[in-house]
C-alpha cells in the first residue's frame, strides 16, 4: 500500500502552500459560518385566525378556539419546540390557560421544517359555574395576575352572548433553531402578543402577534 508523505513546510512547492492556503481557508470560513449560525437564530412569526366560542349548557363551561398559525420563513434553518403554551386574556388581570394540540408539527410536536407555516388548534375553557360562586378580589387587596374575576370573558348587555370584547393571546415558546448542516443554536424564549382577538365576531381576518 502507497504511503504519501507530507514535505516538510521548508521544502513545500507553490503547489503545498496553494492547497495549504485552500484549506485553511475553508476551515475558516465553516467555522465562521457555525458561530454565526449558532448566534443569528431564524424568523418565526406568529398569528390567530379563525377564533370562535361555543357554550356547554349542562356544565356552564364556554369554549373558546382560535388557530395558531407558526411562519418559519427561514429558508434552511428547522425549529424545534420544546415547551409551547397560550394564555387567554380578556382584562389585564384575568386569564384562563390553553390547551395546544401540537400534532401539526413533526416528531411528536417537536420540529418545524424550513419555510413552513404550521396551523396548530388551541381551545382554552372558562368554567363559568365555579368563577361565579367565588367574589372577585377587592382593589388594593394584593390580587396576583391570573385571579379570573367572576364573569366571562365577554361583555354582552342581553346576555345572548352577541357582543364580545376583543381579548389578548400570549404565546411563550421555547426554541432552538437547527440548519441543514446539522448546526445548531442555543435555546431561545420567544414571546408573542396577539391583541385584539374578538371571539364573537366569528372573523376571518388574521390577527398579527408581535
Amino acid at each position: 500500500m502507497a504511503i504519501f508523505h507530507i514535505p516538510p513546510p521548508r521544502k513545500w512547492s507553490h503547489k503545498h502552500i496553494i492547497l495549504v492556503t485552500l484549506v485553511g481557508s475553508l476551515v475558516v470560513i465553516a467555522i465562521t459560518a457555525a458561530i454565526a449560525i449558532s448566534l443569528s437564530p431564524a424568523h418565526i412569526f406568529f398569528s390567530i385566525k379563525d377564533p370562535t366560542f361555543a357554550n356547554k349548557s349542562d356544565e356552564g363551561t364556554k369554549f373558546y378556539n382560535f388557530t395558531l398559525v407558526v411562519d418559519n420563513s427561514s429558508p434552511g434553518m428547522e425549529v424545534h419546540y420544546g415547551a409551547l403554551s397560550a394564555e387567554l386574556w380578556y382584562s389585564d388581570k384575568a386569564w384562563v390557560p390553553a390547551v395546544v394540540d401540537r400534532g401539526a408539527l413533526l416528531d411528536d410536536g417537536t420540529r418545524q421544517p424550513p419555510r413552513n407555516v404550521t396551523s396548530i388548534a388551541v381551545s382554552a375553557e372558562y368554567w363559568q359555574s365555579e368563577q361565579t360562586s367565588t367574589p372577585p378580589a377587592p382593589l388594593g387587596s394584593g390580587e396576583k395576575p391570573g385571579t379570573p374575576p367572576p364573569s366571562a370573558p365577554f361583555g354582552d348587555t342581553n346576555r345572548n352572548g352577541t357582543e364580545w370584547s376583543n381579548c389578548t393571546v400570549l404565546v411563550t415558546a421555547s426554541v432552538w433553531f437547527k440548519s441543514r448542516w446539522w448546526i445548531s443554536t442555543r435555546w431561545y424564549d420567544v414571546r408573542a402578543h396577539c391583541s385584539q382577538v374578538n371571539f364573537g365576531s366569528r372573523s376571518t381576518s388574521t390577527v398579527t402577534c408581535k
